[in-house]
């Protein structure tokens, strides 16, 4: 357990380690019932009873009544719900959305780190986009400018090429602006619906202000992954993790990660703390090893109820013996963690996790069903998604009016609204053009063509520094012109450090 679980562990129900005191009461009176001289301590006079005691031989035997205590203690504690994590919504994404600033400085040459700073943080920002599969990431290059190279993708391979083509040559000035990156990063994860990462790679931060470079990260969380052998001068109060040569800073980078995404989402989505109650069931699986010992099968019949009725095994199926000890609803929830959602929309009573299970079956009918006997936010929001993936989108528009109507903060909700929005415009737009060409007259062609000899010239075309901002126009770039990403990122980076927005070089 990491040092973000030990500091959120706590209880769910800490009012059921209330039902100790029974059973340690019970414990205390066996114990002194079975004890010789509470016995005959009131019939014979102590200094004669220590004399008249015959001790037997000790053996290995394990008293049951140890046995059925630990049991029940071990029982009681599943049922006060220990946890130390979140469970995320299921609608949401799973994964921290992240932006990596890369100094690409001069500085960044050095070989105190072999083979050379910039090369090691090449390296580990790829095994960085390894760990995170699927998860998007975008990435920003600096040294006296700031320039986006790929806003959040999902696709890793569109990053990687870009990523090794980076030299302190393709920048149009060498520097350190820190708070023009960090500026950058933040405007990219601005459209993301909670929070997300500006990872910072580089060996030092120059002459940076830790309220500027705060302030520029606005609500994301900052981390630093320092590349160099001496300690860089980094703002008070930074998360900063230093290089490794063996994965450890990749593993704490991805925990830091996650963790503060989770803490956001949380704030967001309202999330639930997961219920870890089960990690107990090994424990009483060990305990049971010990059920044929002589004088422990009654003892053990009560623990083995109360370990089958807090932490059922997950592999149980829902068959009519689980229905004598589970409830639907618990049945339904041993199917879904297995990842059997077809049985699971069929076993749950409650409609919300019945809806869920289906939406996550991919029968979004039988979601959207579900989820409109559910009377809160979260349902209409979910009904929402169900309606969205059905093409149904003018009741996917009518579910997230409710939701913003309750709750106009809403992002998630203002977000999905404005995607099905555009695809029923899409939708209606792609139906006119299909009616006008219907009832348009058959085109005729020319009878002849003729170019006009005093035409001089075309279109002029002003390329923009956004023109080559976005994934698609680095393909498309890549398609048309024999040419290499450096060459491609060299020609970005002139035009955005030409552009009137661009951010100064740092002294």
């Amino acid at each position: 357990m990491h040092e973000a679980a030990a500091t959120s562990f706590h209880l769910l129900r800490p009012l059921w380690l209330l039902a100790l005191i029974p059973p340690a009461a019970v414990f205390v009176v066996l114990l002194r019932r079975q004890s010789v001289s509470a016995q005959w301590g009131g019939v014979i006079a102590p200094h004669l009873l220590t004399h008249l005691i015959v001790r037997p031989r000790r053996g290995r035997h394990i008293n049951p009544i140890y046995l059925v205590a630990a049991a029940m203690m071990l029982g009681i504690i599943a049922l006060s719900g220990p946890t130390w994590r979140r469970e995320l919504p299921p609608f949401v994404e799973d994964k921290a959305p992240l932006m990596i600033a890369l100094a690409v400085g001069s500085s960044m040459s050095g070989t105190d780190v072999a083979p050379s700073r910039l090369e090691r943080a090449k390296q580990k920002i790829r095994d960085l986009l390894a760990t995170r599969a699927g998860a998007r990431t975008g990435l920003v290059a600096y040294a006296g400018t700031a320039h986006l190279v790929m806003p959040p993708t999902d696709d890793r391979s569109v990053i990687e090429p870009f990523l090794a083509a980076l030299a302190p040559g393709l920048m149009p000035a060498d520097g350190k602006n820190l708070a023009g990156a960090i500026a950058l990063a933040a405007d990219a994860l601005a459209t993301e619906p909670v929070a997300g990462t500006i990872l910072l790679v580089a060996d030092d931060v120059g002459a940076a202000d830790a309220a500027t470079v705060r302030q520029a990260a606005g609500r994301n969380n900052l981390v630093v992954l320092a590349v160099s052998a001496d300690a860089p001068a980094l703002p008070a109060g930074t998360d900063v993790i230093r290089v490794s040569i063996d994965g450890s800073d990749i593993a704490r980078l991805e925990r830091r990660i996650e963790t503060r995404f989770q803490a956001a989402q949380g704030d967001a989505f309202g999330t639930l703390w997961r219920d870890e109650g089960y990690w107990l069931l090994p424990l009483l699986a060990l305990l049971s090893l010990l059920w044929f010992r002589r004088g422990t099968t009654v003892a053990w019949a009560l623990a083995l109820m109360i370990a089958m009725q807090t932490v059922p095994a997950k592999a149980q199926e829902a068959s009519r013996f689980a229905s004598l000890w589970l409830t639907p609803d618990q049945q339904g929830r041993l199917a879904f963690d297995r990842g059997d959602y077809a049985a699971a929309k069929t076993t749950f009573a409650d409609p919300m996790w019945r809806g869920i299970s289906a939406y996550r079956a991919y029968d979004f009918l039988a979601a959207a069903e579900a989820f409109s006997h559910v009377d809160t936010l979260e349902g209409q929001f979910a009904l929402g998604n169900a309606q969205a993936q059905n093409h149904a989108y003018e009741k996917a528009i009518k579910a997230y009016d409710n939701v913003l109507k309750a709750q106009p903060g809403n992002v998630a909700a203002k977000i999905n609204r404005s995607i099905v929005q555009a695809a029923l415009d899409a939708q209606e737009e792609k139906r006119r053009k299909q009616e006008q060409d219907n009832s348009a007259p058959p085109e005729e062609k020319a009878d002849e063509m003729r170019v006009d000899p005093k035409q001089k010239g075309g279109k002029r075309i002003t390329v923009t520094p956004q023109d080559v901002t976005t994934a698609d126009a680095a393909a498309a770039w890549m398609r048309q012109v024999q040419t290499s990403p450096a060459d491609f990122l060299k020609l970005k980076f002139a035009i955005q450090a030409a552009a009137p927005t661009q951010g100064k070089a740092a002294p």
